[in-house]
């Protein structure tokens, strides 16, 4: 089976700025595997989640393509282009999933080289979630804030060497850990909302 790790990771980080949870991982890198239009519709499945909802219930169409500049780029949108994006999406030009491909399709220069860097990290991290403690560890609000987090620091090729080191990774993912008084759910993004296979 072919594996679609980078493709999936892409889309964790510019909906949510995180490393993909192994679960998730595995389930959408089949349904890619077994589905040519699987990646439109792991991203529509995304736009219409509960982790999305949650994340940009409260945002106007301004802010949230402003979000989706930070998640994959770590910079806010230059206004011209949020202006382009904010006129599509309110004119129903396209949807959030169509914009979020396209803004993916078309990152060039800087842009480029920040948004790599996070998947990068990303694919590493979700890597480095690798014992059946840590996959318990890494669910809920509260770890995949800190998993945002760590991916939020990386914007450029040297902020992207330090957060690929284990060592790094490995701490923050002990800092999902329940001595930080944190609760852990299970879920997996898009999985209840998703079309049947």
């Amino acid at each position: 089976m072919a594996d679609y790790t980078k493709e999936v990771q892409q889309l964790y980080v510019a909906y949510f700025s995180r490393p993909a949870d192994p679960a998730g991982l595995a389930f959408w890198n089949e349904r890619l595997a077994t589905n040519a239009a699987g990646y439109a519709e792991i991203s529509f499945a995304f736009s219409t989640s509960v982790e999305y909802r949650g994340a940009y219930v409260y945002m106007d169409t301004r802010s949230m393509v402003n979000e989706v500049y930070e998640n994959l780029f770590s910079r806010p949108g230059d206004d011209a282009g949020v202006d382009f994006w904010v006129n599509a999406l309110n004119m129903r030009y396209m949807t959030i999933d169509d914009m979020v491909l396209r803004m993916i399709d078309g990152a060039q220069g800087a842009d480029a080289v920040a948004y790599q860097a996070k998947v990068a990290v990303a694919t590493a991290f979700t890597e480095r979630v690798d014992t059946p403690q840590e996959i318990a560890l890494y669910s809920g609000k509260a770890a995949n804030g800190i998993a945002a987090a760590y991916i939020g620091g990386v914007n450029d090729e040297m902020t992207a060497l330090s957060s690929l080191d284990p060592v790094n990774i490995d701490a923050a993912i002990a800092s999902m850990g329940p001595a930080s008084g944190m609760t852990h759910e299970i879920g997996l993004v898009g999985v209840a909302e998703a079309m049947p296979a």
